[in-house]
């Protein structure tokens, strides 16, 4: 489906067009400043965009290819994260927005990828790791999980002392990242206040306690609902399985308090983390808690929470064997839809 919607040439809209106006007007060096049109997009991900589309004219495949390269590769690394967990990659397979993001000249399937790399390297305590925080450069979604591998390697350190070089290596690492990143990109897009007037109907309400749950129930819907199809019928549908994510969440956070002392090592554990820090950061009107597209890197967390949650029902194998099948069936509902909206484009 990815390849569908991507060789269906749908024409740019409004944000892309935005950003090809970038590409087109700044030279190599003014992508590493203000961006025209409001717009933000990691600088040194842009860069290659450019980098690759402008031999080509800055034709409209050109323009995708690397998106859809990176949702390729995210679907690899969140396969191997999953651990065969056959559900979570067949939920995974059938989300509209997924694929429509596979062909989108947008940072999103950037972000599943390089959140997918650091879930597929949780625990991993070799040289590859100083690397990750350099990803911070070509995502926005890395400052949520960047810092993972340092507080692993702490907790580590705490029983092995002779860790503490590749702890201080990591840091140090990290520091260097963050600030150049800072420096050439993130503060540009923190000063770009029409952004956050977008957003501010994505944040958490904190005005009264009415308006705190109704954010926060209409976040989760979002949440769980948005990523399976653009139609009302698949909204109301996926609604049916916000219990069950609950459910897959409390479990997270039962894992994480178990696992803290030792780090943060299984996808549960990870997925909690970030749910945490989309909760804190909507709260405070940082970071949209959910922004549909920009918090895109956490679907994968949202279908491996609600098989999670649907597996604590092994026990009632009658009970069990028919939430499977509802949730296969609309599974294929949301796959069929999606084929048929990419489909269509072909008219």
């Amino acid at each position: 489906m990815c390849l569908l919607h991507f060789f269906s040439v749908r024409p740019l809209w409004l944000d892309e067009k935005s950003l090809l106006a970038n590409l087109e007007s700044l030279s190599h060096w003014q992508l590493f400043g203000p961006l025209i049109n409001c717009q933000v997009f990691p600088r040194v991900y842009l860069l290659i965009i450019k980098l690759v589309s402008s031999p080509f004219n800055f034709n409209i495949l050109s323009l995708r290819i690397i998106p859809l390269f990176c949702m390729f590769l995210a679907f690899w690394a969140w396969l191997k994260a999953y651990k065969n967990n056959l559900l979570a990659v067949f939920s995974f397979s059938v989300s509209y927005w997924l694929v429509y993001y596979a062909a989108e000249l947008k940072p999103y399937s950037m972000d599943l990828l390089v959140v997918g790399i650091f879930c597929l390297l949780l625990g991993y305590k070799r040289g590859l790791i100083f690397f990750l925080p350099l990803l911070l450069f070509f995502s926005y979604a890395a400052i949520f999980v960047f810092w993972i591998p340092a507080y692993n390697l702490f907790m580590l350190w705490r029983k092995d002392k002779s860790t503490l070089p590749s702890l201080i290596t990591y840091i140090l690492v990290s520091m260097a990242a963050f600030i150049s990143a800072y420096s050439i990109d993130w503060r540009f897009g923190l000063s770009q206040s029409c952004l956050f007037d977008y957003w501010r109907d994505y944040f958490i309400c904190s005005d009264s306690p009415y308006c705190f749950i109704k954010s926060f129930t209409e976040g989760l819907r979002n949440m769980v609902a948005w990523p399976f199809g653009n139609n009302r019928l698949s909204l109301r549908l996926a609604s049916v399985f916000i219990p069950f994510f609950l459910l897959g969440i409390f479990l997270s956070f039962r894992s994480f308090l178990k696992e803290a002392k030792s780090g943060i090592k299984t996808l549960e554990s990870f997925g909690a983390i970030i749910f945490i820090e989309l909760f804190i950061l909507g709260l405070f009107k940082k970071y949209p808690f959910t922004g549909e597209r920009v918090t895109l890197f956490f679907m994968p967390v949202v279908f491996f929470m609600i098989v999670k949650g649907i597996e604590l029902f092994k026990r009632y194998k009658t009970l069990y064997f028919s939430l499977l099948t509802v949730y296969t069936l609309f599974l294929s509902y949301s796959g069929f839809n999606s084929l048929l909206a990419f489909l269509r484009l072909y008219r």
